[in-house]
């Protein structure tokens, strides 16, 4: 019994004396490139993932509409997606160019040299470039998809015709977006 109340006792003052130092925290500079890294491949996934999403909904339009609702469901999962890029989009893009400006200072100051502003700049440039693509593609998808509804005539998927129509808008301004930036 004894051993058992002297085991816990070093146990909870070793617990205790463990609390007590001071925690090595990230620099600043850790910790907003880990949350810019997380946000560049959020991005991407959203982007990938809506590139799927707009795949699906193309096959809906080559295979005459067999459902309404699956095509209802695919741009309704379009849409949300969609949204979430427009809202992570212009946070990425200003702490792209905020980093490049920082770098640019840097270069300035000389404790950068211009190959690692010019090589950090070609990469954020590549990965734009490449979210440029992907919007392209799942416009040209959304657009197909608009002008299959439109030729069917079918009365049932007509409501549908404006949901396709903003996906594609917002698809487009998303791309003009990072166009603008470039």
């Amino acid at each position: 019994m004894i051993r058992k109340i002297t085991c816990a006792g070093f146990l909870g003052l070793a617990s205790f004396l463990a609390g007590c130092g001071e925690p090595s925290e990230p620099s600043f500079a850790i910790k907003n490139e880990v949350v810019d890294l997380n946000l560049h491949s959020l991005v991407r996934g959203q982007s990938n993932e809506l590139l799927s999403m707009t795949e699906a909904l193309h096959l809906n339009a080559s295979r005459t509409f067999t459902s309404p609702r699956k095509l209802s469901d695919a741009l309704d999962e379009s849409i949300v997606q969609m949204d979430q890029i427009h809202m992570n989009l212009p946070t990425l893009l200003a702490d792209q160019d905020v980093e490049i400006a920082a770098l640019r200072q840097a270069v300035a100051n000389k404790t950068e040299s211009k190959t690692a502003l010019k090589a950090r700049y070609e990469a954020m440039r590549a990965y734009r470039a490449s979210l440029i693509q992907s919007l392209q593609s799942s416009a040209a998808r959304t657009d197909q998809t608009l002008q299959a509804i439109q030729t069917s005539g079918r009365p049932d998927l007509m409501p549908l015709m404006q949901d396709a129509k903003f996906l594609s808008r917002d698809l487009n301004a998303a791309r003009t977006m990072i166009q603008m930036q470039m």
